[in-house]
């Protein structure tokens, strides 16, 4: 079980309005109402240590942050009292009297205290202040006051020595100096509760905040970002959530058991069969719990072992030196993440802090196996007055003190902790593949298992690059080659050939033969005649030898270019311009792999390319009749494909005004040009906007989306036009593919363009996220309220030409929605690997980029601003302010370390590092 009762302790009074206190290696409990009993958690059976020293009742005790030695704080209206363990325990062993020091005295009601991080302040709140005095000698060095209610906790932090925080019920926290005695943060009334617990995190400087509501507020400390908050946690909704969904099980579970009879009669009235009796307990038991309340009493940050980083730090050393990156962010995010520990009135929770999921959750009305005495029995505690939460010399469990709320018993438990290591789940969600089914019912051995592991349990992993070939079936390995005319033999001048019977004979050209060509009438005449061409075959040798020159030196050059990988974030505004003369929404906007160029889609029925430099007018492609949604490049550069709410889709070459091919029609676009054109049924066109198209298997195929179909079209460009047709495109597509989704409509879409995969992720307004695996043309997963509202962009980590990351990097991706956050996830995983607040999108569709390096995100807000997290602390690091309107869009130069933003009023801000 995840959770054991080890033993019940007896103490003098009620400790439910005591503060207790628990290092993970001694217990401290008032034993008597003026003497301190000390528990060692190796083994609780052995007799306590006596500490006595007060004349009147105890009110609060404390140990301290180091192990050598340990001290413990006492307080009570008499004295506060610090005692040294080791000292103590030497001092019992002689047969001497324990004594500790004394440093403070008559001060009041000391309800909460706290030790600093080196043991040598003490934090002691009464009333409306917190007295700060010296551990070693009976000194106040300071008194802090403020708060307008009582001060409920107040805690050191350990990444600044000389930083206390301290919370109230007059719902506010402050963040104090102690080596300038300055007060350096006061925060505005936050909740509609009392702040009543509170958490330092020892990985990072952040404080954890629990009100009396079950909410769970946690800030940042760090210098210069303004104590922002990072997250917010609903623990009363999580409960209710998994209450219900409990609930439901335990109905299904008893309808499979048989009928179930209900009635509406009194019990006295009803039937005392046996059946019935079953029935009434049955369902009694799902309905008979009492609501306890979701006030946070105790929160705890658990720090993570030392050994799982050298087990991870030694196998990665074991492979080559080309394959270690000691700059990918991957092992940062794949590692175990911190838990938070929640403990309520009725239930004892473990989050992960990166993505805010519920590892696991007990509820103190369900039975606990409790391992006191000889038998094992099962204990149920069902309300918490007070809890406290520490790590021991084992960090994968936490010791869990419980304090009646009504009876003077203190309960130990003993609970592992959940693992947050993010794993990679082989069989996908909705494959239906089992480990039996692979390896077979009589083969669930681990010879069979270790021998099988490497081929069949890799060809179920779901990554963008895949270790599988191409199928020979694979709809990627449809092609669209044109056919080639044959030849007609010509005819002699001047011989008209007798027309067929029953054939009228048709014009024939008799002065511009099938092109029509210029009369030369406003040509200068021609003066020289003739002129030999003598050196025609050695100028061209000499153009190709140049051509194939300059591209092989054109390539060595970008190859040579590398994309800075320890470059800073940009935040220096270097060009501003605006796209139109007038303002227009700029919808998207997508940079070339080359870097080179950009393109816009723009409200205005056009998209808008810019070259780098950006530096005065673009150039516009107009041929939509509605909003341009999408814009997105080829992979070499040359091409550009649009799609807009026309119902119409638009493959464009850079330089030309007209599209080279329109996307009309679902199957294809055969024939749509000539004279005589049949409706044919089962080619209509788009009945619904396209909201996203792009290319796709390096420039192989084009996707777009469509209502709730996916379509995978095969093409064929042709740029070649007639001089009196040209209107007629010899470029054609067909349709390979289509999904139908289970969604109304598809509202992000996102495939790698940059390198082959298999991979292609499509998010739907039923909040699902569904990954398609092209190599087979099947859904491979799909995962369900993804977020809170539908995602309306999805961006994967792809790097660029420029920059190298192990193959695991390419797995990361992100999404967004309208009133959520932004969140990470592994697509060799069904969950979230991290979150990130701060932004604000509650209407727009503000959307998001990574940058190549692989250690920013970037998103657009509406507070007229963009922001650049940190993909490590799941923070941002800078909020780029100046804009004039909603930030739409954002995107990071392939190359160099710039970032390009886009706003609602038309224009374009590019900042650099420099």
């Amino acid at each position: 079980m995840e959770i054991n009762h080890l033993q019940s302790l007896r103490t003098a009074f009620t400790p439910a309005h005591f503060q207790l206190a628990c290092d993970g290696v001694y217990l401290a409990l008032p034993l008597t109402r003026t003497v301190i009993g000390v528990w060692s958690l190796q083994d609780l059976s052995y007799k306590p240590l006596e500490l006595e020293g007060h004349r009147k009742i105890l009110s609060a005790l404390a140990l301290g942050c180091q192990s050598s030695p340990t001290l413990l704080c006492s307080a009570a209206e008499d004295y506060i009292i610090v005692w040294n363990l080791q000292r103590a325990r030497q001092q019992h062993q002689k047969g001497e009297k324990i004594k500790g020091h004394v440093i403070g005295t008559t001060l009041g009601h000391i309800h909460h205290l706290a030790f600093s991080p080196n043991d040598s302040l003490v934090g002691a709140c009464r009333g409306l202040e917190v007295l700060i005095l010296e551990s070693k000698k009976e000194l106040i060095i300071a008194t802090l006051e403020g708060h307008t209610a009582l001060v409920t906790a107040c805690e050191f932090c350990p990444h600044y020595l000389a930083t206390l925080i301290t919370i109230s019920e007059d719902r506010t926290f402050k963040v104090w100096n102690l080596h300038d005695f300055s007060l350096v943060y006061q925060s505005p009334i936050v909740t509609a509760s009392p702040f009543l617990s509170l958490a330092m995190s020892l990985q990072q400087p952040h404080v954890a905040i629990g009100t009396a509501d079950g909410q769970v507020k946690v800030y940042d400390l760090t210098d210069g970002n303004g104590f922002r908050c990072l997250y917010s946690i609903d623990v009363g909704k999580i409960i209710s959530k998994v209450k219900e969904e409990k609930r439901i099980s335990q109905l299904d579970s008893i309808s499979k058991q048989g009928p179930v009879k209900i009635s509406s009669q009194p019990s006295w009235k009803q039937s005392n069969s046996n059946q019935s009796a079953e029935s009434i307990d049955s369902t009694e038991g799902i309905t008979s719990s009492v609501e306890t309340g979701v006030s946070v009493l105790s929160l705890y940050f658990t720090y993570l072992p030392l050994e799982a980083a050298k087990r991870q730090t030694s196998a990665s050393s074991n492979k080559p030196a080309f394959l270690q990156h000691k700059d990918s962010i991957v092992k940062d995010l794949l590692d175990a993440s911190p838990v938070l520990s929640v403990g309520t009135v009725g239930s004892l929770l473990q989050v992960n802090t990166s993505s805010l999921d519920t590892c696991c959750l007990i509820d103190l009305q369900d039975p606990i196996l409790s391992m006191e005495g000889l038998n094992v029995e099962t204990k149920v505690l069902n309300a918490a007055g007070s809890v406290y939460f520490t790590q021991g010399t084992d960090p994968q469990q936490i010791w869990c003190i419980i304090g009646s709320p009504f009876q003077n018993i203190v309960h130990i438990l003993k609970w592992n902790l959940a693992s947050t290591a993010v794993k990679s789940k082989v069989p996908s969600q909705n494959s239906g593949i089992s480990l039996a089914s692979i390896l077979g019912e009589d083969e669930l051995t681990p010879l069979s298992l270790m021998e099988k592991s490497e081929t069949d349990l890799t060809a179920l992993e779901i990554t963008v690059l895949s270790h599988q070939a191409l199928l020979q079936d694979s709809p990627l390995q449809a092609e669209l080659v044109p056919k080639q005319k044959p030849d007609k033999p010509q005819k002699q001048r001047g011989f008209l050939s007798s027309p067929q019977k029953g054939r009228v004979m048709a014009d024939q050209p008799l002065t511009f033969k099938t092109k029509i060509k210029s009369s030369g009438y406003t040509e200068a005449p021609r003066m020289t005649m003739f002129k030999p061409k003598t050196n025609s075959s050695k100028s061209q040798s000499l153009s190709r030898q140049s051509s194939r020159s300059s591209t092989a030196s054109l390539a060595s050059r970008t190859h040579e270019k590398e994309y800075p990988m320890t470059s800073q974030v940009p935040s220096k505004l270097q060009v501003k311009l605006d796209v139109a003369e007038r303002p227009t929404a700029i919808n998207s906007i997508a940079i070339s792999d080359d870097g080179n160029s950009m393109v816009c889609a723009l409200a205005n029925k056009s998209a808008q390319v810019f070259r780098f430099p950006l530096t005065g007018k673009g150039t516009s492609y107009v041929g939509h009749d509605n909003i341009v949604t999408s814009s997105n490049w080829s992979h070499d550069g040359n091409w550009l494909i649009t799609s807009s709410d026309d119902k119409m889709a638009a493959i464009w070459s850079k330089g030309q005004a007209d599209p080279i091919l329109t996307f009309n029609t679902t199957n294809h676009n055969f024939g749509l040009d000539k004279e005589a054109t049949k409706n044919d049924k089962e080619n209509q066109v788009f009945s619904k906007p396209i909201q996203n198209a792009q290319f796709y298997y390096m420039d192989k195929f084009v996707l777009l989306a469509c209502g709730h179909t996916l379509y995978l079209y095969k093409f064929h460009l042709d740029p070649t036009k007639e001089d009196v047709k040209r209107y007629y495109s010899k470029s054609k597509y067909k349709l390979v593919q289509s999904w139908d989704t289970d969604a109304q409509q598809i509202t992000a879409l996102s495939a790698i363009n940059a390198f082959y995969s298999y991979i292609v992720l499509c998010a739907g307004s039923n909040k699902s996220l569904e990954v398609y695996d092209m190599n087979t043309g099947t859904q491979v997963r799909k995962l369900t309220d993804v977020h809170t509202r539908p995602i309306h962009d999805i961006c994967q980590n792809q790097g660029s030409a420029y920059v190298s990351h192990p193959s695991s990097a390419y797995d990361l991706f992100i999404t967004a929605a309208a009133g959520d956050c932004i969140k990470l996830w592994d697509l060799r995983t069904n969950r979230c690997v991290k979150r990130f607040e701060g932004h604000q999108n509650r209407v727009h569709p503000c959307g998001l980029a990574v940058s190549p390096c692989g250690r920013f995100i970037a998103s657009g807000s509406e507070d007229k601003s963009a922001y650049v997290f940190d993909m490590r602390t799941g923070t941002y690091n800078l909020k780029l302010i100046g804009h004039t309107d909603v930030v739409s869009d954002v995107a990071f130069h392939p190359l160099y370390p710039r970032l390009v933003t886009a706003t609602l009023d038309g224009k374009i801000h590019l900042y650099t590092d420099k």
